[in-house]
């Protein structure tokens, strides 16, 4: 009764201060995720993939009442929930010895134990300018990698279609919301945020800019608007009537919101993962050719109509067609500067072999210690910030994960929607900044895990059940 009574009076004048209303909140959604890790781990990651695209709307509501900044618990919390259950796993593997069977193992969960072993010595290197800015990083690199692990621990394929079909139904809510961003305004709170942070990669012009949604960032958003479009898209190839009506109804809505986003590259990688699921989608040789003539035929002619779009009312319009017309050239387009970036993180794995730390290509680097040199592509990022061993641990997993993918899309929906988002984040599955779309592409990567093993279990037993019918028959 005498703590009750102290923790009741500590809240009651933490209440009474505006500026910690941010931390009441933290504690109080943190006492709730840390009860549900007990006994429901499964409802807490789901909980937190519900937080995660609604965290920036949420951050920024709280502005006229506890003011902004930068250093927000409620950042964190997420982060901080993945770390409990994932430094539980780490003490239940390594510390209390109980290893990982052989039946249990892969090539790609391997690769993860190595590039989580690397992540942890690279917080460590004194060239990131502080521990704090390698602490830090782990938010960023360490966190997508327990969620791989905790999906192959706590997520089925009844729970992982759950998740698929929420992301979906976040993703047009997100987009209607988007979209009012675009042509409506923003919220009061909204515009006092983009004021605060400086935003510039949002203004396209004096009058028009990019939205944001619910999200952190417009990049975080237009990824996520791409994720949805890819299981919509699959859901239309391989789903019931009902689903297939569903995403009929809402692919149009998502795909505009993502044109409207004024961003290449996700249209690009979009078109390119579209056009991949299709084609791996039939179940012939025949058809597969078929559907690739159909697909190229029917991308040329949509990149032919962009193209002649009328771009004179808008200046988001404008510099989207304008790019996708111009992809090379540098007055429309910044593909080459992002060519470059990519070209000099990659030489920094070589000329820097030891990295410069796991927090000198987030945002921690730039916060803490001024360090940050993000190259804006996560491969490069991880030669930076790993050095050579880590991003050749990292091209690994990534070669190994597409591998996985193809394998399993031939057989299966689950393996067409993660190869589709796989291909359609490529270059962007741990880019800082981004929580909610790493959480999920981790997670995809997590569950292609377990169909590898589900497969490989399936493969035993067949093989298990000839040569017990192949062995002769002895009389006793």
């Amino acid at each position: 009764m005498v703590l009750f009574c102290v923790c009741g009076y500590a809240i009651g004048r933490t209440v009474m201060d505006p500026s910690k209303i941010r931390m009441i909140f933290f504690a109080s959604i943190s006492l709730i995720f840390i009860a549900l890790s007990i006994r429901y781990p499964r409802w807490m990651l789901f909980g937190l993939l519900l937080y995660l695209p609604f965290m920036g709307f949420f951050r920024r509501a709280l502005i006229p009442s506890s003011g902004w900044s930068s250093f927000d618990p409620l950042v964190v919390l997420a982060p901080a929930m993945i770390m409990l259950l994932g430094s539980y796993w780490v003490y239940w593997t390594y510390i209390r010895r109980q290893p990982i069977d052989k039946e249990d193992d892969t090539r790609l969960f391997r690769l993860v134990r190595w590039m989580l072993l690397i992540d942890v010595l690279q917080i460590f290197n004194p060239l990131q300018g502080s521990i704090l800015t390698g602490l830090g990083g782990v938010i960023f690199y360490v966190v997508p990698l327990f969620w791989m692990v905790l999906t192959r621990i706590h997520f089925n394929e009844r729970w992982v279609k759950f998740i698929f079909g929420t992301v979906c139904a976040i993703g047009v809510i997100s987009a209607i919301y988007g979209l009012k961003q675009i042509f409506y305004g923003f919220l009061s709170f909204e515009e006092t945020w983009i004021d605060i942070a400086g935003y510039a990669a949002l203004m396209v012009s004096e009058d028009e800019s990019r939205a944001f949604s619910f999200f952190t960032n417009g990049a975080e958003y237009t990824i996520y608007l791409v994720i949805s479009i890819v299981i919509t898209w699959v859901s239309l190839l391989r789903g019931k009537l009902i689903v297939k009506l569903a995403a009929i109804l809402v692919l149009p809505l998502l795909m505009y919101a993502m044109f409207m986003q004024s961003a290449r590259t996700p249209v690009f990688l979009t078109s390119f993962a579209i056009a991949v699921v299709t084609i791996v989608s039939a179940k012939k040789t025949s058809t597969r050719w078929l559907a690739a003539i159909v697909m190229a035929g029917v991308l040329v002619l949509a990149f032919s109509a962009i193209t002649r779009i009328d771009t004179s009312g808008s200046a988001l319009i404008a510099h989207q067609v304008n790019g996708l017309a111009n992809p090379f050239d540098e007055e429309h387009s910044t593909a080459m500067i992002h060519i470059n970036m990519l070209l000099t993180g990659l030489m920094k794995g070589f000329t820097m072999p030891v990295g410069y730390g796991l927090g000198s290509t987030t945002l921690a680097g730039m916060k803490l210690s001024n360090t940050g040199h993000s190259s804006e592509v996560d491969l490069s990022n991880m030669m930076i910030s790993n050095g050579l061993p880590g991003g050749i641990i990292y091209g690994l997993i990534i070669w190994e994960a597409l591998r996985m993918a193809f394998r399993e899309a031939r057989s299966g929906t689950m393996g067409l929607i993660i190869l589709g988002i796989l291909l359609a984040t490529l270059g962007g599955w741990s880019i800082g900044g981004n929580y909610s779309t790493c959480a999920i592409v981790w997670l995809s990567i997590g569950y292609l895990d377990v169909l590898t093993l589900k497969r490989r279990r399936e493969l035993l037993k067949c093989e298990n059940s000839v040569n017990a019918v192949k062995q002769p028959y002895t009389a006793t």
